[in-house]
């Protein structure tokens, strides 16, 4: 990168709130910023602290020395993986500004982050403009009804072309755009944002014709009195507007050289900022990260959305559960620093919150208070093995340590080896990395694929009897499994005659049938193939038994190995995942956008076209999902966007090598292979 062709303006002359921090009742906003992968979010981020006073010179992503991406992997990469917090103090607001992934791999990352944003800073390239992620960020945001700002960036880089991304923006994302200024000399070293003059009678009119289209009551006040409003006006309409997410200031500037973004932070901390809620009221605070510190203690990071959090104090974790807080940090400027106490509006480090996971309510949760958006289930799966074969068990006890406090892994253990679930390439990369840094694990990633499931081929059967050699318990039992409807999951049916139950164990037929349905799980875990078997009807035909026994553990045992050895012998078949898409590309494009699905075997069900934009809509392997992705960047020219969530299962076809797993897993392109039979 070059060096900067001016620098960034001198930083605002904060108060000392690193050590006294902001006054009670202080205006705050808790500000995300987000973008899709370089488009220059942290380079923003690190220009709006130096604006702020957080910092004194601005940090360089490719040097590495950014505020926010902490990771080795993220300085390596640039690129951000997790939410990180600073804090700066401008214009008599206190700014918590949330540095938030921008990564396909961690979108459930950005959206827990989203959650607890008062509003967000939605970064876009002069150069490259609205890209995939761009659309998907803004859908999301606009979902959890965050009040979003644009800010176009790199308008000093070579081919950059901020009317053109405007004009773009408003048929990907929102017509609903307010322009505040122009940019002179785009594409130059000496590219300047000039910021909307609100003063003047040309720009006042095109302003207030602009709110107008959104405001009922500006419209009259313009139309009778036949002339613009005033600033004052035009500011308190864009204000209410951007606030309730009818309409979206555009801003313009570089990172790399400062010009914008002073007018950025002025243009955010005047429309964004809300009440910090009611310190006075009950306590409600909402866990959006959690991490391990040195000491291995849990430190979650909280959003107070009303009342207070102090030291010592026992809150309440939902349900039944309560924990004692030990220590309590709020940022501010220099960092999070000790306080006794945080209060609505503040984002707090707290530790003493055992047992809290991301998206916990601390306290009461409020009735208008929006849910951190559920995260999708990984569609991935690999081994994690350690090359040193002697650490294999601590690289299991790591990830459990791990997937303790991040629910983006989901860990299933083997035999041997350590399962998860992912979501992505880089996710495995971020794994890899923190294992080698945080643990002195050096992992390697096998088999890694798509996750199947096995349904039962037909019917089969298994019963062991009262007294019959070989059973070795005071209890009788006889079940048969079969195939149910595609999507029901389990079902469990008792054919049994009643008095030949042991309800004298489980109360009633209802606890028994609860306690059967938990026993299922063992067994149904790992079919032939070593998949999940699901889509089976079982049915309990026979019981038997010799009072007082059975005990409980009797039964789940017996009822165990007799589901396994019934569904050995009905057989199953392996089926892989499909996804429902929706993939959406510029019409001219269309043609290649088609091209690349039929090479992935996609099975269009939908197409249209709105103006410049082509919509088409069906069904795709799992396995070829990240794929299409991939080659869609080519096909669209860089303005596709490929959105898929899980639709069904399927066998998997004929000659796909639909073998049982064994402890080799699936491969990339959803095939399954592994040892052969395992019982």
């Amino acid at each position: 990168m070059n060096r900067p062709h001016s620098p960034v303006p001198a930083p605002h002359d904060p108060h000392d709130s690193a050590t006294t921090g902001p006054a009670p009742g202080a205006r705050r906003l808790n500000l995300g910023v987000v973008a899709h992968v370089d488009a220059g979010k942290t380079s923003l981020t690190e220009a709006l602290l130096h604006v702020g006073g957080a910092i004194e010179q601005v940090g360089r992503v490719d040097d590495g020395t950014t505020q926010t991406d902490t990771l080795s992997l993220e300085r390596r990469r640039g690129i951000t993986i997790r939410s990180a917090v600073a804090a700066f103090e401008i214009d008599g607001v206190a700014v918590n500004l949330v540095d938030t992934p921008g990564h396909p791999d961690f979108i459930a990352e950005v959206d827990r982050s989203l959650a607890v944003l008062d509003g967000a800073i939605l970064v876009l390239s002069a150069v490259e403009g609205v890209q995939a992620q761009t659309i998907v960020l803004y859908r999301a945001l606009r979902r959890l009804g965050i009040p979003v700002v644009f800010f176009v960036n790199k308008i000093d880089r070579a081919g950059a072309a901020p009317g053109a991304v405007v004009e773009r923006m408003r048929s990907r994302l929102s017509p609903a755009l307010v322009p505040l200024g122009h940019v002179r000399g785009p594409g130059t070293a000496a590219a300047e944002a000039v910021p909307c003059a609100w003063e003047d009678p040309v720009e006042a009119e095109r302003l207030t014709e602009l709110l107008a289209d959104h405001d009922d009551d500006l419209l009259a006040q313009w139309l009778a009195r036949d002339r613009p409003a005033g600033p004052g006006r035009l500011r308190a309409v864009l204000g209410r507007l951007t606030r309730a997410g009818e309409a979206h200031p555009v801003l313009f500037g570089s990172a790399r050289t400062g010009t914008g973004v002073r007018t950025l932070i002025g243009t955010v901390t005047a429309l964004l900022p809300v009440p910090p809620g009611d310190g006075q009221a009950p306590l409600a605070a909402q866990v959006f990260k959690v991490e391990r510190a040195p000491g291995g203690q849990r430190v979650c990071t909280v959003r107070l959305r009303a009342g207070t959090l102090g030291v010592r104090d026992r809150v309440p974790l939902g349900g039944d559960r309560t924990a004692a807080v030990t220590a309590v940090e709020v940022f501010e400027p220099g960092g999070a620093v000790p306080r006794p106490r945080a209060t609505a509006g503040q984002i707090a480090r707290v530790l003493g919150l055992e047992g809290a996971r991301i998206g916990d309510w601390i306290g009461r949760r409020p009735a208008a208070s929006g849910a951190v958006a559920a995260l999708p289930e990984p569609g991935f799966e690999t081994r994690v093995v350690a090359r040193d074969p002697a650490r294999q068990g601590e690289v299991h006890q790591a990830l459990t340590e791990l997937a303790d406090i991040d629910p983006l892994i989901a860990l299933r253990p083997e035999r041997g080896a350590a399962r998860i679930r992912i979501y992505g390439e880089v996710q495995q990369e971020v794994l890899a990395d923190t294992l080698a840094a945080d643990y002195g694990i050096d992992v390697d990633f096998r088999d890694t694929g798509v996750v199947c499931v096995e349904r039962p081929s037909g019917p089969g059967g298994a019963a062991l009897r009262l007294g019959e050699a070989g059973n070795m318990y005071e209890y009788g039992l006889a079940v048969a499994v079969e195939p149910a409807a595609p999507g029901s999951g389990v079902e469990l049916v008792v054919a049994a005659d009643r008095l030949a139950l042991p309800l004298h164990v489980y109360g009633n037929v209802a606890g028994y049938r609860a306690a059967l349905l938990a026993y299922l799980d063992e067994p149904l875990a790992a079919g032939p193939h070593g998949w999940r078997v699901t889509d089976v009807r079982v049915t309990v035909t026979d019981s038997d038994y010799s009072a007082p026994s059975p005990r409980a553990v009797e039964v789940r045992r017996m009822t165990g190995l007799l589901v396994r050895e019934a569904i050995r012998r009905a057989g199953t078949v392996v089926c892989e995942p499909v996804d429902r898409f929706t993939l959406e590309a510029p019409a001219d494009d269309l043609s290649a956008v088609l091209a690349l699905l039929g090479r992935h075997g996609a099975v269009p069900e939908g197409m249209r076209t709105t103006g410049p934009v082509a919509v088409v809509t069906g069904t795709l392997r799992t396995a070829d999902v990240q794929a299409v992705r991939a080659g869609l960047h080519g096909a669209a020219h860089g303005e596709g966007l490929l959105e898929s969530a899980h639709d069904h299962y399927r066998p998997v076809r004929a000659g796909a090598g639909a073998e049982p797993r064994g402890d080799g897993g699936p491969r990339g392109d959803g095939t399954v292979r592994g040892s052969k039979g395992r019982g």
